[in-house]
């Protein structure tokens, strides 16, 4: 919608002062800015990826077929008989195998580094919003 806004706008907000067509520039600045914002906040529209991805859906895929959805073949009979008496069950992660540990933890910080920059982005969006909620529409 907001692109939508900054290509069909018709005006800017009244509180711009200067030459109209600085106003006009302004105001295509900042919902450009938004709308950059917001694409970025989103997960499946962010420009960046997680370098690790790739790597890792691989060894996920290896872990799967090696040891089961959540490790079950990892499972020592002694572990089995005791999920049995205790109603418990052990998920097995691939950080908990040595040799995924290491593609696991890049991938892992990886994404939370991502969070954090489309946590960032949507705040920073919000802010721009907030700021010019009554002038988002013509």
């Amino acid at each position: 919608m907001i692109h939508d806004l900054r290509v069909n706008s018709h005006g800017y907000p009244s509180f711009f002062e200067g030459p109209e067509e600085e106003n006009i520039r302004k105001w295509d600045r900042i919902l450009g800015r938004m709308e950059f914002l917001f694409r970025e906040a989103n997960e499946d529209t962010c420009r960046k990826k997680n370098l690790y991805e790739e790597e890792h859906d691989l060894a996920q895929e290896e872990f799967t077929t090696k040891y089961g959805m959540f490790g079950e073949k990892l499972k020592t009979e002694e572990e089995i008989a005791r999920e049995k008496r205790e109603h418990t069950h052990r998920l097995y992660m691939m950080s908990d195998v040595p040799e995924y540990v290491e593609i696991s933890g890049k991938w892992l910080a990886a994404e939370g580094e991502l969070r954090e920059y489309r946590d960032q982005c949507l705040k920073q969006g919000m802010e721009l919003m907030t700021k010019y909620f009554r002038n988002l529409w013509d």
